[in-house]
């Protein structure tokens, strides 16, 4: 099974509502970026410069006291964009 870390790379600007930035690293190398809105309800992935993608589905989960990660949905998404 493919391993990935999520760490949170801060907001896309400083305004109070502003999408929630994260980076995906497999083997020490970022091979994804993750954003979401400030509520959570809308979700994005994108390649290294490359566009952003909707997804339907929450793709990161826990934050606060637990670790971040991914979701099985962002897992097999993400499988599914790099290979």
């Amino acid at each position: 099974m493919i391993r990935y870390t999520v760490t949170y790379a801060g907001r896309e600007s400083g305004e109070p509502f502003a999408p929630y930035c994260y980076e995906v690293s497999r083997d020490g190398r970022k091979v994804a970026e993750l954003g979401h809105d400030y509520r959570g309800d809308e979700h994005w992935m994108r390649l290294p410069g490359g566009p952003w993608i909707a997804l339907p589905e929450r793709i990161i989960e826990g934050g606060g006291r637990q670790p971040i990660h991914l979701s099985p949905g962002g897992i097999k998404a993400l499988d599914d964009m790099i290979g």
